[in-house]
Parts: structure tokens; C-alpha cells; sequence
């Protein structure tokens, strides 16, 4: 297991250890609220489990509409998920503590996103290498064509300078 895997790993862990805190938390907060039983151990999919799906829809699997739409979804499930989570608190510490989870969930999600490895860097590298030896290659190649057209040009003048001197003297 490389590096980049390794902490890609630790990323998620703790990606999934914030939703597992969340989790509990919604439960706590459905408590205060009087559900009971299923009621309360559900509310956590109806908020968090929404908020990843909205996660989910943001991937480049997606067209850029849906996208958006995964953005406005993972936003508004995750303002609930943070009321929930401070809600969940009796103390000011337990209510910091909520947020502080809610933070770690999104700055987790946030890390894991932009992650990538040095070999998605160096393929990349190595693309705007060919693109700009393509692009220097076209340009010689008008370029050549220009001086080609040129030279035909000029030996043309001379030809019918040349033919005019002729028939002139003749």
C-alpha cells in the first residue's frame, strides 16, 4: 500500500467516524424530540444518509446540473445536520462539540475530494507536454507552408521576369 493510499484511507476513517458521531447525535437530538424506538434510529438516514447522497451526486459521474442539484442537497441536509448536532449538546462544550463533528464531516469529505496522486500529476504533466509539442509543431509546420508559398511565389516573379527579359530581347 503506497502513501497516497494509506492517507486516503486515514481521510475516509475519519470521514467515517465524524458520520458515526453525527449519527448518534441525530439520535440524541430525536430523543429530546420525543421519538422513540425506529423512529429516532431513522432520522440519522433522513439526514446525514440524504447529505451523502448529495455528496455522492456531486461526483464527475454526474452531468453539471445534477451536480448543482447534489450541491444544494448536501447544503440544506447538512445545515440540518448541524442544527441536530448542537441541538444534540446540554452543555456549551457538547454543543461546540456538534459543530466540531460537522466541520470534520465536511473538511473530510473536502480533503478526500481533492486528493490525487502523483501519478494523476505526472499524466497530466506529461499531456500539457504533448499538447504544447503539437501545438509548436503545428505552428512550424504553418509556418513552413508559409515559406513554401513564398519561395513559389518569388520563383514565379523571377520566372516571368525572366520570360518577359526573353522575349523583350528577342
Amino acid at each position: 500500500m503506497n502513501k497516497f493510499c494509506l492517507v486516503k484511507a486515514i481521510v475516509k476513517l475519519y470521514f467515517l467516524g465524524a458520520l458515526a458521531v453525527s449519527f448518534t447525535h441525530i439520535i440524541e437530538a430525536s430523543h429530546k424530540l420525543d421519538l422513540h424506538g425506529w423512529q429516532s434510529w431513522t432520522t440519522p438516514f433522513a439526514i446525514d444518509g440524504i447529505a451523502v447522497i448529495g455528496m455522492v451526486m456531486r461526483s464527475d459521474a454526474f452531468s453539471s446540473a445534477t451536480r448543482r442539484l447534489g450541491f444544494r442537497v448536501q447544503i440544506t441536509a447538512g445545515a440540518l445536520s448541524l442544527a441536530c448536532n448542537v441541538f444534540a449538546g446540554n452543555t456549551l462544550g457538547e454543543r461546540i462539540y456538534g459543530v466540531l463533528i460537522v466541520a470534520l464531516f465536511v473538511f473530510s469529505e473536502w480533503l478526500s475530494d481533492r486528493m490525487e496522486s502523483r501519478e494523476v500529476e505526472q499524466a497530466r504533466e506529461q499531456a500539457a507536454k504533448r499538447s504544447a509539442a503539437a501545438a509548436k509543431a503545428s505552428a512550424t509546420r504553418k509556418a513552413n507552408k508559409q515559406a513554401t508559398e513564398r519561395m513559389v511565389k518569388n520563383g514565379r516573379r523571377r520566372m516571368t521576369k525572366e520570360l518577359d527579359n526573353i522575349l523583350t530581347s528577342a
